[in-house]
């Protein structure tokens, strides 16, 4: 990696930082807040510089994701810049769409699932196509004005790639919360009619532009899960350093100590691994250390999460604590993107 690069993204660091010690708001949430990420050039990080991108890709992304992991951020920069925008970006009939999502004039939902069949079914009629089918926990579909959706070609085992409009005919969502009370929604599609030129892909491809996505979704949520888990580990630390027990604090017990090390020793493996996966300069080796990251933040997140609130009591149960927000933003990441269960035949396949 080049000194320049390095600097950018220690500078891209800080300023994440910073945007989430300010918004304890909610800001980044709304409107505003999705203008004010475009603004600081976070939405044309992923991208390539020949497409209008800065080139930073999963390196940039991944210093992003642990600040919305460390701040409890429910942005919907990786549906919308990491999943949606990173099909955009391969498919070269989408240079419009993505022109719009990198200024953030435009916001595109993705209504596919990460290790997953398609759920939609297309077929072809005279002006168009028709989509017909359900996709579920579509994060922040209730922000976006179109959904790219991935949908099965006829009784063809090919794949079509669809930009359809929120307010198409036809397309319904049922908004639901998740229980970390990020948004999420089912849409419905009842032969929804689209457009010959909203199927972005040429006819055909898709399988290998999604493995690719797939594999930058799954190391954006692993980042997500590292900030969350830096976090707990952080506050779990402190709390043993002040809680009293027979006249001393509980940090200076070896037995509790022991178990500080190991979350320490999960955590440093998901920061290895999120960080080999982001520098990897072979696509085929950063696709298997993604998946790798992925698989290992849910593991670890599980063990570090159960730690915390074993060590905070029962008070890190309650609502009010942040142990148990960051908890179930680990679980909910691990319901949306997949248990390490569904992507152990692909990483064997990759190595």
């Amino acid at each position: 990696m080049s000194t320049n690069l390095d600097d950018e993204l220690h500078m891209l660091t800080d300023t994440v930082a910073r945007y989430v010690a300010n918004r304890s708001d909610g800001k980044a949430n709304s409107e505003d807040g999705w203008k004010e990420l475009a603004e600081l050039g976070w939405l044309y990080l992923p991208y390539p510089e020949e497409v209008g991108g800065l080139g930073l890709g999963t390196a940039g992304v991944s210093a992003v994701m642990q600040g919305h992991g460390r701040g409890l951020l429910a942005t919907p920069y990786l549906p919308f810049a990491v999943m949606a925008g990173g099909m955009l970006a391969r498919c070269p009939r989408a240079s419009q769409a993505l022109a719009a999502v990198m200024e953030g004039t435009q916001r595109v939902a993705a209504a596919f699932a990460v290790g997953a069949a398609p759920t939609l079914v297309a077929q072809a009629a005279d002006d168009g196509w028709r989509l017909a089918g359900r996709c579920n926990h579509v994060l922040a579909v209730d922000e976006a004005d179109a959904v790219l959706a991935l949908a099965r070609i006829g009784a063809s085992d090919e794949t079509g790639l669809f930009m359809v409009r929120t307010d198409a005919p036809g397309v319904t969502v049922e908004l639901h919360f998740l229980p970390d009370r990020r948004r999420a929604g089912c849409v419905g599609f009842d032969n929804v009619a689209v457009a010959a030129s909203d199927r972005l892909d040429e006819n055909g491809g898709v399988e290998t532009l999604l493995r690719e996505v797939e594999a930058e979704t799954l190391l954006a949520a692993a980042a997500d899960n590292l900030g969350a888990m830096q976090v707990l580990y952080e506050q779990t630390l402190d709390y043993a350093k002040l809680r009293k027990q027979f006249g001393r604090p509980i940090g200076s017990f070896q037995s509790l100590q022991f178990r500080l090390v190991d979350m320490w020793i999960k955590l440093d493996e998901v920061r290895s691994l999120v960080a080999s996966a982001a520098a990897a300069p072979d696509r085929n080796e950063a696709g298997a250390l993604a998946v790798a990251a992925w698989i290992q933040s849910v593991w670890s997140g599980r063990l570090i999460g159960e730690e915390a609130i074993q060590i905070h009591g029962a008070i890190a149960m309650t609502d009010e604590h942040a142990v148990g927000r960051y908890v179930k933003r680990i679980l909910v990441n691990e319901l949306v993107f997949g248990a390490p269960e569904r992507h152990f035949s692909r990483y064997r396949s990759m190595r």
